[in-house]
């Protein structure tokens, strides 16, 4: 597969994340409201609450390229895990154009960064979302699935990174 994570760096990168997030956030409010809940947070979301994390220590954004084209985003940041307080790799936002869903590129995404990270990966799905679906693939991979609320409104996954750390590396 063509594949490929641009960093956000320039303007025009930056702009073309702020609209994919704010589309992110518009596809979690339908999610929301189809479950009857009204979240005030993505009710409000705009394109300032899109560019809070662009530049900050330990958040890094990406536009996801597909066979040349701009197919996406991912967004995530190192931090302290809320389950067992060890450094991770948190997932915060991953997000596919309509118009390239149903290629494997949010698989892949997930794949690659687990192939080439050695944090555990978190995230999290809200809503009863159709990336659960996706997301619980993994699950005879190592995912861990926690169901925090009722009505399948939020799970929290956790899986592992394929690339051997420094200290299990075979010694030849």
């Amino acid at each position: 597969m063509d594949l490929n994570l641009r960093k956000v760096t320039s303007n025009k990168d930056i702009a073309l994340f702020v609209k994919y997030k704010v589309l992110l956030i518009k596809y979690h409010q339908q999610y929301a409201n189809a479950l009857g809940l009204v979240d005030k947070i993505v009710e409000k979301y705009n394109e300032k609450d899109a560019k809070k994390h662009i530049g900050e220590n330990n958040f890094f954004q990406y536009i996801i390229e597909f066979e040349n084209n701009d197919a996406g985003i991912l967004e995530y940041s190192i931090k302290t895990s809320d389950i067992d307080n060890k450094s991770i790799l948190y997932i915060k936002n991953v997000f596919i154009d309509s118009k390239y869903r149903g290629f494997g590129i949010g698989k892949e995404v997930l794949l690659k960064i687990r192939n080439e990270t050695d944090f555990r990966i978190e995230l999290e799905c809200w809503y009863g979302m159709p990336a659960n679906e996706l997301y619980k693939k993994f699950r005879n991979e190592g995912i861990k699935d926690k169901i925090y609320l009722e009505k399948i409104v939020l799970h929290k996954f956790q899986f592992f990174p394929i690339k051997k750390k420094q200290s299990e590396k075979v010694k030849t």
